[in-house]
């Protein structure tokens, strides 16, 4: 197994949810919130389960678990390209713990193996839900497109809102972060990038 990438944070250990719950508690006081606010009693438990169970389960699944044993076999034709485009997603920077949103554009050349278009939008929550930067939320697909499927090449276009750069910082509301990633084929072929850009522009 390749080593993580270096903008994604890895999870160590298992989940403990009781230190995620005591984490709020102390965090809520230390911003000086009253925890015996009726709106705020239960806080804590809702803010564990939420992280745990839905903003960071994707370190609970792999690319291989939602790729790898749903793959059909067949013979691709010349340069057969498969394109699923605005994939919404949703992740979780690691710089300011706030989240940010968009869609994903996925592409592939299939060299034997295919999958249904549903498991390329489990693969970008597999990799979305944990805490990733945007660049490497971008790379980390591609490359597990090309690893579990032996594609000849993978293309991944990332359009999101960062909440670092919405609601913080600068504050520009309508700014959207745009990255992309290419493997294989994909990175040493104009021709290819150019059609795979197509494709998305005309959705």
């Amino acid at each position: 197994m390749r080593p993580r990438p270096p903008g994604e944070t890895p999870r160590v250990r298992p989940v403990d949810l009781a230190k995620v719950e005591e984490a709020v508690r102390l965090f809520l006081e230390g911003l000086g919130i009253d925890l015996d606010d009726p709106n705020v009693r239960e806080t804590p438990q809702r803010v564990a389960q939420a992280w745990a169970e839905e903003f960071l389960d994707g370190y609970e699944r792999s690319p291989r678990q939602v790729l790898g044993d749903f793959y059909e076999e067949r013979k691709p034709e010349a340069d057969e390209m498969v394109v699923v485009t605005s994939i919404d997603f949703q992740s979780m920077c690691p710089h300011h713990l706030l989240p940010y949103r968009g869609v994903a554009h996925v592409g592939y050349l299939p060299a034997g193996k295919i999958v249904g278009f549903s498991r390329l939008a489990r693969l970008v929550d597999v990799h979305a839900h944990r805490l990733v930067l945007q660049e490497t939320l971008a790379r980390e697909i591609a490359e597990s497109i090309r690893e579990e499927l032996g594609a000849r090449g993978a293309a991944v276009i990332l359009e999101a809102e960062q909440s670092c750069m919405t609601i913080r910082g600068e504050r520009r509301a309508s700014s959207r972060a745009i990255t992309e990633a290419f493997t294989g084929e994909f990175a040493e072929r104009a021709d290819l990038r150019e059609r795979f850009v197509r494709r998305i522009g005309s959705r």
